[in-house]
């Protein structure tokens, strides 16, 4: 079975532009949906505070943050958006996180204007992108 994330156009090119807007750096954000479901219902931008164009790291009191923002309106971190410079595939760095954080990594190409989500289990797993109205 494949697993598909599902977003709308507007979220999409509000990815789009958090990441334009952050060049020549990475651009991060959280998907936030309910429950196991991989609908986003909301994108939580979040600093990077690397401000590195290879790399992004948010500040553990912004991730407690987030977290708590999110529960407190019912919904959880179902994603982790960034942005890279070029292939929007999983670096070896974002490999390793992606064990540390086991949702759908959804990767912006600056570069070729396009998405890629995937999925880290036993596996690098694509992730279909699926749009909503």
């Amino acid at each position: 079975m494949t697993t598909a994330i599902v977003l709308t156009n507007e979220q999409l090119i509000q990815l789009a532009s958090i990441a334009k807007s952050a060049l020549p750096n990475e651009s991060c954000a959280f998907l936030l949906g309910e429950g196991n479901g991989l609908e986003v219902a909301e994108v939580m931008p979040m600093n990077n505070s690397d401000k590195s164009p290879f790399s992004f790291t948010i500040a553990a009191d912004d991730v407690l943050s987030a977290y708590r923002d999110a529960e407190g309106k019912g919904l959880q971190v179902i994603g982790i958006f960034h942005s890279h410079p070029g292939r929007p595939f999983p670096s070896s760095t974002d490999r390793k996180f992606m064990e540390l954080n086991p949702v759908v990594w959804l990767i912006y190409s600056t570069t070729e204007n396009r998405f890629e989500a995937h999925l880290l289990g036993d596996t690098l797993e694509n992730v279909q992108i699926k749009f909503r109205e």
